[in-house]
Formats: C-alpha cells, structure tokens, sequence
C-alpha cells in the first residue's frame, strides 16, 4: 500500500508540473523572426525592380539571400560598397554591407567576395568599435597607403570578366593574377627537378649537395629531348 500511495503522489506531482508548463505557454523567443518581414523585403524587391530592372533586382537577390529594408545607410566606400545599420535590429544582427550588384548570369559568387570590405570599415562591421570608416579614414589615413585590394584568390578570370552576359569559360576576363603551386593544374611552369628536396646532414661535410627542386630545366635531369 505503501508503495502505490508513493507511485500516486509522484503521478499527481507530474500532473501538476505539466499542467503549470502548458499554463505558462512557449518560452519567451531568444530570436526575433520579425527582422526581415515578408513585406519588407518583397517591397525592396519591387523598388529595386522598378528602379533598374528585373535582371537587377533578382541578382541582387541571389547574392544577398534576403533583402532588408529596415535599415539606414552609414556610408559607402572606394570599392562601391554600401554598408547599413539598424540600431533598433536584434543583437549581431544590426549592421551589414551590400556588395555592388553583378551584372550577368553565371557563377555570381565567383564576383564578389568579403575581403572587398575595405579595413576602415572591417571594424565597425563587425562591432568592433562605433566609428564608421569614413571618420576612421579622415582620422588614421596616411598619404602613403595603399588602395585596399580583393583577396588574390578572386583574381581569376570568372571575377574579371565585364559587365553584362559572359561566356561559360569566362574567356572575356583577365588572365589568373593568383599563385599556384608547382604541379596545380592549369599551371604552365614545370614542376622542377625530381628527387629529394632536402638533404641529410653530413658531420664529415664530404657528401655532396644535391640541388634544391625549383623551376629549372627539366630537360637534362629527365633526359628529355
């Protein structure tokens, strides 16, 4: 009897916790859903169409993922950038940076990368500090620096290539201004000598040096004719 007097009151104990749960309703929300509405973006969406076009629009689209129209412009820098804030948007969530729109078809994210964000706004963009890059670049510019530049990786011709629709090898653009190693593919120089790279050390000093592996003529070392 003991036992099932136990088993009772621990039953009518979790009726009572559940009850309270579902008296109290869901939990309070940690993320505001609400930041990028439905209607907010779909009017930017219309403004941008009726402003440049279909085309425009919808590549903006694509490289944004979602349009935000809650937001005030800070500032714009050398590279077209436009960078955003909402002071009233949720924690993290309240600045960004716009890229300029890509014209064309293909591969749009072989266009455009983050390094384009130049270093007097990569601090306020990432909450670092609360001065926009236009002031740090009045404040902390020097005659002599230079022009920020995209990352090397992107200098292939799929980001070079002009405005407007391109072909699908990219044969419009610049050629690659990137590195690449010896033996990558697409790479025209010769691997260089093979054999050891590097040579175990000798206390007596007679054994004799090999070459370093470099780009040289692999003609004699390969008995190429």
């Amino acid at each position: 009897l003991r036992e099932r007097s136990g088993m009772a009151e621990q039953l009518i104990a979790a009726a009572k916790n559940f009850a309270k749960f579902v008296a109290a309703g869901p939990p309070k929300r940690l993320y505001d859903p609400t930041k990028v509405t439905m209607r907010g973006w779909m009017k930017r969406f219309s403004d941008e169409w009726n402003a440049r076009g279909f085309a425009y629009a919808y590549n903006k689209l694509r490289m944004e993922s979602k349009l935000r129209a809650d937001g005030q412009l800070v500032g714009i820098d050398y590279n077209g950038n436009k960078y955003y804030e909402n002071i009233n948007g949720p924690s993290g969530h309240s600045r960004w940076v716009e890229y300029p729109v890509v014209r064309g078809t293909w591969a749009l994210e072989d266009k455009y990368d983050a390094s384009m964000v130049s270093p007097d706004w990569h601090g306020w963009l990432h909450y670092m500090h609360d001065k926009p890059g236009n002031h740090v670049s009045k404040e902390f510019a020097k005659p002599f620096s230079m022009k920020h530049s995209i990352n090397q990786t992107m200098l292939r011709p799929e980001y070079t290539t002009p405005e407007g629709t391109t072909s699908k090898d990219f044969s419009e653009g610049l050629p690659p201004a990137f590195h690449m190693p010896p033996g990558a593919i697409g790479n025209p120089k010769p691997r260089g000598r093979l054999g050891p790279k590097y040579q175990t050390w000798d206390p007596s000093g007679k054994k004799e040096v090999s070459a370093l592996r470099n780009y040289a003529d692999n003609s004699k070392t390969l008995h190429i004719p």
